[in-house]
């Protein structure tokens, strides 16, 4: 063994064992017993790797137009060099003994002299000087053959287990071992461990390991060795234990996913406690599913890195060796795993009832990582009763209670006989949780049927599960490399993932061989484009390091003079494909237009210059010290979404701009022209601007001179206002501020900067910052409203975010497949599967859609009542704005000029109020004079016309108004009287001031105030209803055209009662909505055990504070249910 070691620590380099080969060819010119020839391996002499690239050749050979001659890709190719200071600076000592002397002869030699100079030189210090190749052969013939044979054993294990440029002319053939069948058990042997750092030695006496079985990230058998073992020294430290270990399972038994794990411990020195100190891992199956055999050297990994849960072929680097190896012995034997044929097996299975099949419905709604232990039962059990119709193959497999044979087998014939509904339904079968390489190599058959820019929304998640795949030669990785011969998109976008990848510590080398296969597939004009864009990112990459570094009075100067390089490469490539989007070619930069940012990473601003010259510069900003992979997630799912919607016909006006992490944090994000941020918005409106209702509206109001584009920003603002409310709940985005909502002048709203998501919101103390549910202010209802001339427009934003929240629900599977998918990629906020558990909790697939409708309603009151929400962008207004700088002057008022028209038939000449009638509220009975001479009589109180000089001066601010009379009087006055004339002055100063106001007002609050109501405003309750098991479920929607008998507006809630009701039980009540005329519920009432409706009716009695609004009763016989219908409201209870 001790030869073994030092020849192992003197070739593993690889210099060495060219000096091995010289020494033993240079004895003879014929084939000596003991020559060793070598043969170079151009594709590198691992089996695993040779396979890969002959596949990938495949490939490419499928498409002729990618010629041979001009393609300057690589595969794979590694040479290291031995170094050669540690044969030259080390000697040996050697202790002679021979038959002519009683005294040893000493001799001292360096460690890279050759076996044949060694033995001349003993012959001459012992005066014996026979033909030299003779005195070779007597002395040292059988041994230097044993030798030889050693080392062709150790150069093979060595080429086999790592890359290698070489590999053996003749394989060493060792004897089988005639006891070892699939029925024995695992075994084999843990022989040593070499080169343990030096460190480690110092700080630990003692060594051992542990060795542990796992499938699917969970552990099947685990066996501690509790031998330690003192550190020797030949060359270099290692620990030589000599162990076999013998696992209780048998080797059929056991999955063909298997993966060997193995730890290295050593006792503190100080402590006096064992401490994992590095690990390395195998996968069983070493190829061809034959079972791993004979010697296996594996690399060790620093214990600080060790994966958790993720150990997977991937992780396992045939890279060159690290600085500690291990060497494990397998028993020859030629095994191979036998794959489980699809067998079903029914048994006893009895036919589910109907109960069943509703509770196997409801448990389809779930996520198969979200299923308790019961749960999996119930479903596993029933597992023959399961389609595609109520339930998903993945939630079904994923509740199999173990891989054994038997349970595999009935997995495949459930493969066999499920039907996709669409092939997106097979990514949950590419997650971790689905090592088997059938079902996953059936999961690919599925995808194979996308189109190719249906897959490129996918793409990011295919990357991250090709880790989980068991080869190089997997179908998902000759999909992906196919899919990139036929689309440059796909290409593009994917040389990116991979490079980006190739930051994952653990996968870094099994990322580095599929980019070298895309690179090679790839042909040498995509290549080209490539380099040049990697030459791109790493001048902007110099850049924005410099002018991150400058101090502030040279950060300008910096950057100026670093832009130089940027316009000398344009020089020297003419044109240029940006990351972003191989779409867009620029061809220089405007460096007037280049600037940075004053956040805390000084991110740059680059405007480049855009080859298609009518489309305007391409603006994008370049940040380094950001991680943008999680923003790029959340803006994927975000995309995903909002096809969604368009495939159902909705069309949320999203905006939602493209982000690129270009490596280890740093990145390129698209700029979104004429964008402007909230928080700017607020700025211009002075000091307390986030606390006005009115900022939002004045700033279209300022932008949109005309009617007709004002109404269509507010229409913009209206659905992707409700398009992010959805979006950034669902995937509960946190630190929400003014800052990173942004508005474009076209009145689109969109949301920027992704650092925080899954509910992971920032904390004061105990206190989370993020306290709504989502941004929806009321500002936001304000401008949506018109100032709440249109309260309606509220129930419509209302019904349209229902509506949208609904439709993704349907695709709740997708997105909770999506986000497992990338449980393993490092990503800060998404470890594990209670964040995946918090976006399920927000979808409620379990809800119906009266239900959900009912959840989301809630949600935006809530939104819409947190005042924390404002004070939070209060706080950002004061931070942004500068110390001394005074606030810039609001936009003055700008007045559509369309509204500058008078409408002659809705015009008022005066009103006059003619008396009061004494009530607990005094009300004003008022005459209204049309200028058409209609006259109209209408009734208010007092707190209503200082609600509209109220709602005046905020719709107005600029205007001058007349003096509201004095809430307050002195004591013993007649105020009714006094509040007469005062009003009545106020009224003609409104309707006969300048006609510039005039006009405005007839046109706004004081028409709704005082002119007369349509026929068709009637009051009117929108209900929905349906009825299903004997449950009558009635949906509250909304109430429109609500008034007191003194003409304010209510407080309303309505009570139900199903009548016949003898036994009056069925009173039920909503909540009380805030004071207003068209108020909205969504608000759900629910009667279990109804037999039948023919002969019931349902009553609906609107109140307020004890007050009767309006009532309505319904023949439930003739209620045409689950279609929304509005109810008029009388004036008694019948």
């Amino acid at each position: 063994m001790g030869s073994f070691v030092f020849i192992w620590n003197s070739i593993k380099s690889g210099e060495g064992l060219a000096l091995w080969s010289f020494c033993f060819s240079y004895l003879s010119n014929s084939a000596a017993p003991w020559s060793i020839q070598l043969i170079e391996a151009d594709q590198g002499s691992n089996e695993n790797t040779v396979g890969f690239c002959n596949a990938v050749e495949k490939i490419r050979n499928a498409y002729p137009a990618f010629d041979l001659k001009t393609n300057t890709g690589k595969i794979w190719s590694i040479t290291t060099r031995f170094p050669e200071r540690i044969l030259g600076g080390t000697k040996f000592r050697f202790s002679i003994w021979t038959d002519f002397s009683p005294h040893p002869v000493l001799l001292t030699q360096h460690a890279g002299c050759i076996t044949h100079d060694l033995i001349v030189e003993i012959l001459r210090c012992t005066n014996q000087y026979p033909a030299r190749e003779e005195c070779l052969l007597s002395v040292c013939g059988a041994a230097v053959t044993e030798l030889s044979m050693a080392i062709s054993r150790l150069i093979h294990a060595y080429s086999s287990s790592f890359d290698a440029n070489f590999q053996l002319a003749s394989i060493p053939r060792s004897p089988l071992c005639a006891d070892i069948s699939l029925n024995s058990q695992l075994s084999f042997t843990v022989c040593s461990a070499h080169n343990i750092p030096e460190a480690w030695v110092t700080s630990y006496k003692v060594f051992s390991f542990s060795c542990l079985l796992t499938y699917a990230g969970k552990t099947i058998c685990q066996v501690k060795i509790c031998k330690n073992t003192p550190v020797k020294r030949s060359f270099f430290f290692l620990a030589d234990w000599n162990e076999k270990v013998n696992f209780p399972l048998r080797i059929k038994a056991l999955p063909r996913e298997t993966m060997l794990t193995i730890k290295l411990l050593g006792v503190n020195s100080a402590s006096k406690n064992a401490e994992v100190l590095a690990w390395t891992c195998l996968f069983l199956p070493v190829s061809c599913r034959r079972l791993v055999h004979g010697t296996v050297l594996l690399s060790l990994a620093p214990c600080s890195t060790v994966p958790t849960a993720v150990i997977t072929p991937g992780i396992c680097s045939t890279d060159t060796p690290t600085s500690a190896t291990l060497q494990i012995d397998f028993p020859e034997a030629d095994l191979e795993f036998i794959k489980p044929e699809p067998e079903e097996r029914r048994g006893d299975l009895v036919e589910p009832t109907q109960e069943c099949l509703k509770h196997i419905a409801r448990l389809s709604q779930r996520h198969s990582l979200l299923l308790s232990e019961q749960q999996r039962r119930i479903l596993w059990f029933y597992r023959y009763s399961c389609n595609n119709q109520n339930c998903s193959l993945p939630l079904v497999l994923g509740s199999a209670p173990s891989w054994d044979r038997t349970t595999v087998s009935e997995m495949y014939a459930l493969l066999r006989a499920w039907r996709f509904s669409h092939p997106l339904q097979a990514l949950g079968l590419l997650t971790f949780s689905f090592p088997d390489q059938d079902i996953r190599r059936a999961a690919v058959q599925q995808i194979e049927n996308v189109s190719n820019d249906e897959l490129l929304e996918y793409l990011p998640q295919l990357v991250q599960v090709l880790k989980f795949e068991w080869s190089l030669e997997s179908p998902l990785v000759k999909l992906l490399l196919s899919r990139s011969l036929q689309s440059i998109q796909v290409a593009h976008q994917l040389y990116w993932l991979l490079k980006n990848a190739q930051n994952e510590v653990h996968f870094r080398m099994w990322y580095k061989k599929l980019l070298a296969a895309l690179q090679f597939c790839a042909g040498q004009t995509l290549n080209n484009e490539f380099s040049k864009e990697e030459k791109l990112i790493r001048i902007l990459e110099d850049i924005a390091a410099k002018v991150k570094a400058a101090t502030d009075p040279k950060r300008k100067e910096v950057l100026k003079e670093e832009l130089s390089r940027l316009q000398q490469f344009f020089q020297e490539v003419k044109l240029c494909r940006l990351p972003l989007n191989p779409a867009l070619v620029v061809q220089g930069i405007e460096t007037d237009s280049c600037s940075y940012f004053t956040s805390n990473a000084f991110p740059l601003k680059i405007s480049f210059i855009n080859a298609n010259a009518p489309s305007g510069n391409i603006n994008v900003i370049f940040k380094i010290g950001d991680d943008l992979r999680q923003d790029m997630l959340v803006l994927q799912i975000i995309h995903l979404m909002d096809n969604i919607w368009l495939q159902e016909g909705l069309d949320m006006q999203m905006i939602i701009y493209r982000c690129l992490s270009t490596g280890k944090g740093q990145g390129l994000v698209q700029m979104v022209p004429d964008a402007t941020t909230l928080a700017k918005i607020h700025r211009e409106s002075g000091l307390i601007g986030p606390l006005k209702e009115n900022t939002i509206k004045k700033w279209f109001h300022h932008h949109h001179p005309l009617q007709s584009s004002y109404q269509e920003a507010i229409r913009n603002f209206f659905y992707s206002c409700a398009g992010w409310c959805v979006v950034t709940f669902i995937l509960g985005v946190c630190d929400r501020h003014s800052d990173n909502i942004m508005l474009t002048k076209a009145g689109h709203m969109f949301h920027i900067d992704f650092g925080r998501f899954l509910g992971h919101a920032q904390m004061f103390g105990s206190i989370r910052r993020d306290r709504a549910p989502f941004i929806f202010t009321s500002e936001m209802e304000y401008f949506i409203t018109e100032g709440g001339k249109n309260p309606q427009r509220f129930q419509e934003f209302v019904e349209l975010c229902c509506r949208a929240y609904n439709i993704v629900r349907k695709h709740s599977q997708l997105l909770l497949n999506l986000l497992e998918m990338m449980l393993h990629a490092g990503l800060p906020e998404l470890k594990s599967i209670q964040d995946v558990k918090y976006v399920y909790d927000n979808l409620r697939p379990q809800d119906s859609d009266l239900q959900a409708t009912s959840y989301f309603t809630r949600k935006i009151k809530e939104s819409l009542e947190c005042f924390p929400v404002k004070l939070n962008n209060l706080i950002h207004t004061l931070v942004q704005m500068s110390v001394g700088s005074s606030a810039k002057p609001p936009a003055p008022e700008s007045v559509p000029q369309e509204w500058m028209v008078l409408d002659t038939e809705r015009s008022l000449s005066r009103a006059t109020i003619l008396g009061f009638s004494r009530k607990p509220d005094p009300i004003y009975l008022i005459q209204v004079v049309q200028t058409c001479n209609v006259v109209t009589f209408v009734e208010k109180s007092f707190h209503q016309f200082s609600t509209l000089h109220s709602h005046l001066q905020k719709q107005f601010p600029s205007h001058a108004l007349p003096e509201f009379p004095h809430s307050w009087h002195l004591p013993f006055t007649d105020l009714e009287h006094k509040r007469v004339k005062d009003l009545n002055l106020y009224l003609k100063q409104l309707l006969s001031g300048s006609r510039k106001v005039a006009n405005l007002l007839t046109k706004s609050e004081i028409w709704l105030f005082l002119g007369p109501q349509s026929a068709g405003e009637k009051p009117g309750v929108q209900l929905v209803m349906s009825y299903e098991n004997t449950c009558l479920t009635i949906m509250l929607k909304h109430m429109r055209n609500l008034h007191l008998p003194d003409g304010s507006a209510p407080s309303a809630h309505a009570e139900f009662y199903l009548l016949p009701d003898p036994g009056e039980v069925s009173r039920r009540k909503t909540r009380t909505a805030p004071k207003g005329s068209d108020p909205t519920y969504n608000e759900l009432i629910v009667y279990d055990r109804v037999p039948e409706l023919q002969g019931r009716v349902l009553k609906l009695v609107v109140k307020s504070k004890g007050t009767f609004v309006g009532a309505v009763n319904i023949q439930l016989s003739s209620v045409q249910l689950n279609e929304e219908k509005w109810y008029p409201l009388g004036n008694s209870v019948i």
